[in-house]
């Protein structure tokens, strides 16, 4: 069934829907794993019981967060008073600690048995050492229905529109009943990066490119293309929030570092 909406003055919205699709359940990585033994050594305090999520503090900072273990080495972190939600994969660094890097290859999070976490905030931080507080509840998709997203993505494109100065076309082809929520956290990663974008150009130098349409899709591994104006974003919804790109991945590509980006 395809179903297209009218056209608005900011956006024009075409939706595919297929049948609904099973989403990767949360487990620990193997026992086995050296990684994830430190991992679990940084998280357990004397005689506690491990916990599958957990919050944690970071000094002098203000910025508590949540990590909650994934399967196939992905961790999910968010800021707790933050919306999105980024999939971190470990990395083993120096010393035996292990690096939790986001999807631009920035590095978020140090684990190590000896001191705990320490929190990267934003490149060339020189670090803010952090320690668990407690557990915290998972970090679920949104529950959203396929019914939704047209309004969902009407309202983004609107808010994009108005960022950049002019209309701008949104479609998602492949959305299903239980990928809906996908699309729209994708969306608006995508607006998270313009209007940053927008907001710093003054001071960073960076030019956002020409951009008339915005096309979410499923696919077999992610991807980013932007050619004449139109900006592809390619997901994996099977993986969850590990399938589709960040606020920062799509800051930088938008912005000119890359103007192909590829995930396998």
């Amino acid at each position: 069934m395809r179903i297209t909406s009218a056209r608005t003055a900011h956006s024009l919205i075409a939706l595919t829907a297929l049948c609904a699709g099973a989403l990767a359940a949360p487990a620990w990585p193997r026992s086995g794993d050296a990684a994830a033994q430190v991992l679990r050594e940084a998280y357990k305090g004397p005689g506690e019981t491990l916990p599958p999520v957990a919050r944690f503090e970071a000094a002098k900072s203000g910025k508590a967060f949540i990590i909650e273990q994934r399967r196939q080495g992905i961790l999910l972190f968010r800021y707790v008073h933050a919306r999105e939600v980024f999939a971190l994969h470990r990395v083993p660094g120096p010393r035996g600690d292990i690096m939790l890097k986001n999807d631009q290859g920035a590095v978020m999070v140090r684990m190590s048995r000896v001191g705990g976490p320490v929190l990267f905030p934003g490149r060339g931080s020189p670090g803010i050492p952090a320690w668990r507080s407690g557990s915290a509840a998972p970090l679920a998709r949104q529950v959203f229905h396929l019914e939704d997203l047209r309004g969902a993505l009407t309202s983004i494109a609107s808010d994009i529109a108005t960022a950049i100065g002019h209309d701008v076309t949104i479609s998602a082809t492949g959305a299903r009943e239980r990928s809906a929520w996908l699309y729209a956290d994708t969306a608006m990663n995508v607006r998270s990066a313009i209007t940053r974008l927008v907001r710093t150009s003054g001071r960073s130098k960076r030019v956002l490119p020409p951009l008339k349409v915005i096309r979410l899709a499923d696919a077999p591994k992610q991807a980013l293309t932007l050619q004449d104006g139109v900006l592809q974003i390619d997901l994996v919804s099977a993986d969850g929030f590990a399938g589709r790109p960040s606020s920062l991945r799509l800051a930088g590509f938008l912005s000119g570092k890359s103007r192909r980006a590829d995930r396998k």
